[in-house]
């Protein structure tokens, strides 16, 4: 069923797929790779597939890029291990062990929870495609969804799809065309299909093609995990964390995979249709961090520059602290306080662009690792675990006692080092290089630790959300490593020099603090540049390796083949794309992140006494892009889309660094340099607080000058929030409005013109009365008067 036929079947008008996809919705095969040997028994399908169509299924698959069928891959365990034998489906397999009774049960157990899930997911309209894997020990489900069930389902969620270029690219809830109603003579009718915008170059465009890949994607992830009409309410979440489901990822798209390797270069310039692909294929939190690492790198070019050449004087005097300390400083203070705010200008334009500027906060479901007393949610009505926050306080307790602890070890543990290295001193050859690189390597697997310390406190605090649990664990990550990474760069540079240390004098190397410390910095960059990166590339080759050597049970031998080279080609030949990508590592955000904070900590910090870091960052960064493209790319799974408006809270981390290293060079140049040496220590108190009081200064006058959202960004979301109201309400807008019409019209009743306004009252009526007593006596002897005298005119 070639191209010739879905060609065809366009041209008649036909939106459905060339192949019948209800009669492929549960049949079980071998694997994806050997479809047309048949279909096996099993309980899932009550149908039995014909040779033919399965063929005809894979020309359809062949074809894929003009249509998608399958964007979402579910994988589950169907045995405890793939040596055991199924008494199901390995009745003539043989070199199979003989599985316990406790083993089949659990086997039996796994299944019946698969097939109810995959009815729920059947019976909600999804439509999924099961088999085995290559080892079978596995059942892989892709899952996708008809274009009428996307529709559907985006109207109910009233999901924002982007809208044509003639309305501005902007976004709005997707609506189904309402034809009227025949007793208002079809006069409400409103047809809006035609305002979105189709992601294709094909003439002739499925019905799903107003849908990115991203957009389905984030729809059928809603009708799989949400308790909503029409939805399987599966939680994901909890079959993750309790082992039943082994992965949960999107789909791969090898075309728009090729592409994105095709344009490395893109990749660091960052260009807007590049990394508007970048979005629409990842998300947003990826596409934000990748514009991220573009623009950081760009901006650290004129400061690396100027680092460098500065350093060139600094090896002509021999001494970093020389005149050029001071303009340098100031410099360094003043890009790091601008650093963010422009950044979140940048941020702001491409948002818009994404749809989510006016991204506002929903209700985020509950952790899978979140436990408690089960109680109805007030907002969902829905049963969830509560925690209350009493017992949260006392693991908050518990988490500050073990933070104060580890901080208070940390130090003492690189105190014990550097008074090591002074005790040796003249006895060890080389004691500078070896005692600085000894530290640098205990200081990254103290990061390494504290990271797993504060990951553990985090998840004892039983955080209901996941942003909740990813901000504190930053806090807690930002502080311990901020005072292991920091301490013996903060200490040389203030404390070291004619002060004691375990009742030992201390003195700086050649006591010139300042080359001291450029000396132990250039370590600390050095290292993280080599052997950091040489970690992160090895890691995944390590963690391969134990598993196929204590999990695989394979060789020695060919482990550390595998181990060396990766997975080959003959490891792979038999998996499905799918099984290939369950196997890999899950995309994590927060590492990346991580370590471009603390390498921009050692950029920002202490850039005054060694300005060439500011170059070699910059050279770090490139190289970070370049790794975290292709592990993204090749070596992780992809992520799951999510709506995100900015970076946070990572842009308030940067924010908070870009201060401290502001106060840190001044309180560098200021009390540390000789530049100042004929100062007294109150000129030099009152000089520093001068330039700090400048620097809160700048960052007010900063905010007012060039607020986070540019003035050309909010007066296009104005005309895109107008241009989406018109388009769906069906508002025309008529530039001269023609009053001759009216005059033209004599149908209507003439227009009566009163003289007045016969509906406006008396203000005096509404005045309300009082009594005055002096008032009425008055009124009534003069009545009185008056009758007396009329008697008497009588009576005479």
């Amino acid at each position: 069923f070639g191209p010739s036929c879905a060609r065809r079947a366009r041209w008649a008008g036909s939106r459905a797929p060339c192949v019948d996809r209800r009669r492929h919705r549960l049949p079980l095969v071998q694997a994806e790779t050997g479809m047309t040997t048949g279909v096996m028994s099993s309980q899932y399908a009550k149908l039995q597939v014909a040779q033919e169509d399965i063929k005809g299924f894979q020309g359809a698959e062949q074809h894929e890029h003009q249509r998608r069928f399958y964007e979402v891959c579910m994988v589950f365990r169907c045995k405890t291990s793939k040596f055991v034998q199924d008494p199901d489906m390995d009745k003539d397999v043989t070199g199979l062990q003989e599985a316990d009774p406790e083993d089949k049960k659990k086997m039996e157990l796994w299944k019946q929870r698969r097939e109810a899930i995959l009815r729920s997911l059947q019976n909600c309209g999804l439509h999924i495609f099961c088999y085995y894997s290559r080892d079978r020990d596995e059942v892989l489900v892709k899952v996708g969804a008809p274009p009428q069930k996307l529709r559907d389902t985006a109207a109910r969620m009233k999901y924002k799809l982007q809208l044509k270029k003639q309305y501005l690219n902007a976004y709005a809830e997707y609506r189904h065309d309402f034809p009227g109603r025949p007793e208002r003579g079809l006069k409400d009718r409103r047809v809006i299909s035609h305002i979105y915008k189709t992601h294709t170059e094909d003439d002739f465009p499925d019905s799903d093609s107003i849908f990115k890949s991203l957009d389905k994607i984030s729809i059928i992830h809603r009708i799989v995990t949400s308790k909503d009409k029409d939805c399987a309410g599966i939680n994901i979440g909890k079959l993750l964390h309790d082992g039943e489901l082994l992965a949960y990822f999107p789909l791969h798209d090898a075309n728009t995979i090729a592409e994105l390797k095709m344009n490395k270069l893109q990749w660091f310039l960052m260009p807007e249709e590049f990394a508007n692909k970048i979005h629409n294929y990842f998300g947003d939190r990826i596409g934000f961090y990748f514009l991220f690492m573009a623009f950081y790198w760009k901006w650290l070019v004129p400061i690396g520059l100027i680092g460098l050449g500065l350093q060139c004087i600094d090896l002509l005097v021999q001494t970093p602290d020389n005149i050029t300390a001071i303009p340098f400083c100031i410099l360094m203070s003043i890009w790091a306080t601008c650093l963010p705010f422009f950044w979140r200008r940048q941020e702001a334009k491409y948002a818009i662009g994404w749809g989510t500027l006016d991204l506002i906060d929903n209700l985020e479901p509950c952790r899978p690792e979140h436990h408690g007393d089960p109680r109805i949610n007030p907002v969902t009505a829905q049963v969830e675990p509560y925690f209350p926050f009493e017992k949260r306080a006392w693991f908050y307790l518990q988490s500050t006692a073990a933070m104060l602890v580890a901080g208070l070890s940390t130090v003492f543990i690189i105190s014990l080092l550097i008074l090591a290295r002074h005790k040796m001193r003249g006895i060890v050859a080389w004691e500078l290089w070896l005692f600085q690189f000894g530290m640098v390597a205990t200081v990254e697997l103290l990061n390494s630790l504290l990271t797993k310390l504060a990951r553990w406190l985090t998840n004892r605090e039983n955080h209901r959300t996941q942003s909740e649990h990813e901000t504190h664990m930053l806090a807690k990550v930002m502080i311990f490593k901020f005072i292991n990474s920091y301490f013996v760069l903060y200490y040389t540079a203030f404390f070291k020099n004619h002060s004691y240390l375990f009742a030992e004098p201390m003195e700086c190397w050649q006591d010139d603090c300042f080359e001291d410390l450029s000396w132990q910095l250039a370590m600390f960059v050095f290292f993280r540049m080599t052997f950091s990166n040489m970690f992160s590339v090895l890691q995944p080759k390590v963690a391969l390796w134990w598993r196929s050597l204590f999990v695989e049970r394979r060789t020695v031998g060919s482990t550390l083949h595998l181990a060396l080279s990766g997975r080959t080609p003959l490891e792979l030949a038999d998996m499905s794309a799918a099984e290939q990508q369950s196997k890999k590592d899950i995309y994590d955000e927060f590492q990346n992140f991580d370590e471009i904070l603390l390498s921009h900590g050692f950029a920002t910090f202490f850039a005054v006494s060694s300005p060439w870091v500011c170059f070699a960052t910059l050279a770090a960064s490139l190289v970070h892009i370049f790794l975290d493209m292709r592990t993204l790319m090749d070596g992780q799974q992809r992520p799951v889309p999510v709506r995100a408006r900015t970076n946070e809270p990572w842009n308030t981390a940067f924010d908070v660094f870009g201060v401290m290293a502001a106060s840190t060079n001044i309180i560098l140049l200021i009390f540390t340099s000789d530049q100042y040496d004929s100062w007294t220590f109150t000129e030099k108190l009152v000089l520093f607080i001068y330039l700090e009081h400048m620097v809160l200064a700048s960052r007010l006058l900063l905010k007012v000058v060039f607020p986070a959202t540019p003035r050309n960004v909010e007066l296009l979301q104005l005309k895109q929030e107008y241009m989406v109201h018109r388009c769906l309400e069906n508002i025309k807008v008529e530039q001269n409005n023609d009053f001759g019409g009216m005059f033209r019209d004599r149908h209507a009743d003439q227009v009566e013109v009163f003289e007045h306004d016969i509906f406006e009252r008396d203000e005096q009526d509404d005045v309300e009365p009082t009594l005055q007593l002096w008032e009425s006596g008055q009124i009534m002897l003069r009545g009185l008067q008056a009758e007396a005298a009329r008697f008497l005119m009588r009576s005479s």
